[in-house]
């Protein structure tokens, strides 16, 4: 495939391989008529000495010299290990969980979801930080749901979905009335407004429902929220058979929808809090076993407290800590290991989140006295979701001690992870923009200071750059 770049000589693996077809193509000519050649295996960890070729054969001894193959230049490739794969498979970070059993320490929030949604028929929210695990809830949910004899439909929404879009895709699925699939069949093809949905979903669905929508945090449009309100109120109101779940990112109810104060008493909050070290434990070492791993102890008590109840934190840096072992040919993680693991998540962060991790450097450099008070705001975003000056303050008097100094240091370090942090409706509570940051910001913190100052960011260099134009 042609991607506009120009190259004007092939090199390495190309080149050694167009050589070979050509080679290949004179024995052919020579020996009067189309042939296999009897090649010799291709193999790119030949051990090959710096600068120079594998000695030719004698029929190719008048060939001109030829770029130097990969084999000349690469270390011996490290054949796939499936110990690795393993490792991954069992700590993975990328799918949600969909069976209850792998749904760690969230007994009690299923419980409540079942007894508020399918017994007394409220709709629910279910927030929480990223990686705390809202959809594995949700996820595990449905199929509770489904055994109690309702039918679970799952949908995701999008940043510049509407309420057509939210709800539309619903339409076929729904159990419904022949009648009630002829009145969808003809909304297919027309806008979906609130009042002709709420009226379709009370008359026409034959089954309990509930429609579970994921990532409802992403949507921007004021006027879509407000719409999926009134559409809560209205089933309320008349007694529909179906429930909405909506889930994603915010500290409380009111981070996902503005909602009727009348309607706040038929919604089921739902707060998708920090595990329980315990139960991140047993997450733990269910995966260590899955991947054939023995844990240490103090290796086990080292990635639980690292992860803050965090079930993603949790997995990442035991996965990280398991590739250090694997690669060391061992079964048993150390707390060495779990270390080195944490290092390199840390530094995976800083490449995925390079404007918040030199945020934090720099602040931690800066810090001095509030570094403390500072990275006491990490552990309480873990905990808490949101944060403020007065949490910080009261905080800091109950974990730090101390009297009226907490109070500056508090107000220190709140203006400083200003840039990191997004304000909640009404401007007193802020949470970190990048919600898996609070974890980080903490290993950070654990850091020896740098005797130097941290390098500046590329902005920071460009304005250096900019200085004494109009006054810069």
């Amino acid at each position: 495939m042609d991607h506009g770049f120009v190259n004007d000589r092939p090199s390495g693996m190309l080149d050694w391989l167009m050589s070979f077809r050509r080679n290949i193509a004179r024995s052919d000519a020579s020996a009067g008529g189309p042939r296999m050649a009897a090649a010799e295996p291709l193999l790119l960890d030949t051990p090959v000495s710096p600068g120079f070729r594998p000695i030719q054969k004698e029929e190719n001894a008048d060939e001109g010299p030829r770029p130097l193959s990969m084999g000349a230049i690469a270390a011996p490739l490290k054949p796939i290990s499936l110990r690795r794969d393993s490792i991954y498979n069992a700590f993975s970070t990328a799918m949600p969980v969909t069976d209850r059993h792998g749904l760690a320490g969230r007994n009690s929030e299923l419980e409540k979801l079942v007894e508020a949604i399918v017994v007394q028929r409220k709709h629910a929210v279910i927030f929480g930080t990223r990686g705390s695990g809202k959809t594995s809830l949700a996820r595990v949910f449905g199929d509770l749901a489904d055994e109690a004899g309702c039918v679970a439909l799952y949908g995701s929404a999008s940043g510049d979905a509407d309420f057509d879009s939210l709800f539309r895709p619903f339409l076929s699925e729904l159990p419904m009335s022949a009648a009630g699939q002829e009145k969808a069949r003809k909304l297919m093809n027309e806008p979906l407004d609130v009042t002709r949905l709420a009226a379709l979903l009370v008359e026409d669905v034959r089954q309990r429902s509930i429609l579970i929508l994921d990532e409802y945090d992403r949507v921007r449009s004021d006027e879509a929220k407000s719409d999926v309100a009134t559409l809560l109120k209205l089933l309320t109101d008349i007694h529909s058979p179906v429930q909405v779940v909506l889930v994603g990112i915010a500290g409380d109810v009111d981070g996902l929808i503005a909602a009727h104060p009348s309607l706040r008493r038929h919604i089921a909050p739902q707060r998708v809090a920090p595990i329980p070290k315990p139960e991140l434990e047993r997450l733990l070492m269910s995966c260590a076993d899955n991947a054939q791993l023995r844990l240490d102890p103090d290796a086990l008590d080292a990635l639980a407290g690292a992860a803050m109840g965090s079930p993603y934190h949790a997995r990442l840096f035991g996965m990280q800590a398991a590739l250090v072992t694997e690669a060391g040919g061992r079964d048993r993680m150390t707390l060495a290991d779990v270390e080195q693991g944490l290092a390199s998540a840390l530094e995976d962060w800083a490449e995925m989140s390079g404007a918040t991790h030199a945020l934090f450097q720099r602040v931690l450099w800066e810090a001095h006295a509030s570094r403390r008070m500072i990275a006491l705001a990490g552990v309480a975003a873990s905990q808490m979701s949101l944060i403020s000056y007065d949490r910080l303050v009261r905080l800091g008097h109950e974990v730090l001690g101390g009297g009226s100094i907490n109070e500056g240091q508090a107000a220190e370090a709140m203006r400083r992870l200003e840039p990191a942090l997004t304000s909640m409706p009404g401007g007193e509570l802020f949470m970190f923009e990048d919600t898996l940051a609070p974890q980080f910001l903490l290993l950070m913190a654990k850091q020896p200071v740098p005797s130097a100052p941290p390098a500046p960011t590329p902005a920071e260099e460009m304005r250096a750059m900019l200085k004494g134009v109009d006054g810069l």
